[in-house]
C-alpha cells in the first residue's frame, strides 16, 4: 500500500513577504540616489576642469593677440577677434554651464585698470552673475530716493570679485562665477 504524504510547501517556494520587498526596494534606492549624487558630482568636477584648461588657451590666445596687435581685443568685439583675420584659436570655446551650447564665455576688457582682461564662466548654477551686479554697483543710489552716484567701475569689480566667486567648497550649487584675470 502506498503512502501519501502532504508536504507543507517550504519556504522558498512560497515566494516574498512584504517586509522583504520593502527592504530591498529601500536599500536599491539608496544606492541609487547614491549613484545619481555622485555622478552629478563627477560632471560639474568635470566641466569645472574643462572651464579652467579653457581659460587657460584663452588666455594664451590673448597674449599672442596682444603681441600682434598691441592691445587686447575690445568689448565690443570681444573674442571673436581671436578668429579673424588672424585665427589664434580653430573655434572659439563654449562655456559648458550655460545651456545654450553656442554661448562662449565672457570676456570684459577696460584700459587702464589693473588687469589687463577678465573671462568669466557662468558656474555650476548656471548663471551669468556678473552683468547684473557690476552693471547695478557701477550706477547704484547713495542712499534710497537718493539719485544714483556712478562709483568707480573698478571698486565694483573689486566687491564682486569678493562676493560672486565660484568656491569650490560651497557645494555642487555655489552660487557664482568662475572668473580668470589677467593682471599687469
Amino acid at each position: 500500500m502506498r503512502r501519501i504524504v502532504f508536504h507543507s510547501r517550504s519556504r522558498r517556494d512560497r515566494g516574498f513577504t512584504l517586509f522583504e520587498l520593502m527592504v530591498v526596494i529601500t536599500v536599491t534606492l539608496i544606492l541609487t540616489a547614491i549613484f545619481i549624487y555622485s555622478s552629478r558630482h563627477l560632471i560639474i568636477t568635470t566641466k569645472l576642469s574643462r572651464v579652467k584648461e579653457e581659460h587657460k588657451v584663452l588666455s594664451r590666445a590673448l597674449q599672442n593677440y596682444q603681441m600682434d596687435y598691441n592691445d587686447y581685443p575690445n568689448n565690443t568685439v570681444g573674442l571673436k577677434a581671436l578668429n579673424s583675420p588672424t585665427a589664434y584659436l580653430a573655434s572659439l570655446p563654449s562655456d559648458p554651464f550655460l545651456s545654450d551650447g553656442n554661448r562662449t564665455y565672457v570676456y570684459y576688457y577696460e584700459p587702464g585698470y589693473p588687469y589687463n582682461y577678465i573671462l568669466i564662466s557662468a558656474g555650476p548654477d548656471g548663471d551669468l552673475d556678473f552683468y547684473e551686479y557690476y552693471l547695478s554697483a557701477v550706477s547704484s543710489p547713495a542712499s534710497e530716493g537718493a539719485t544714483p552716484q556712478p562709483q568707480p567701475a573698478e571698486n565694483a569689480l573689486k566687491d564682486f570679485l569678493k562676493t560672486r566667486v565660484y568656491d569650490p567648497t560651497n557645494g555642487l550649487n555655489s552660487d557664482g562665477d568662475i572668473i580668470t584675470l589677467s593682471r599687469r
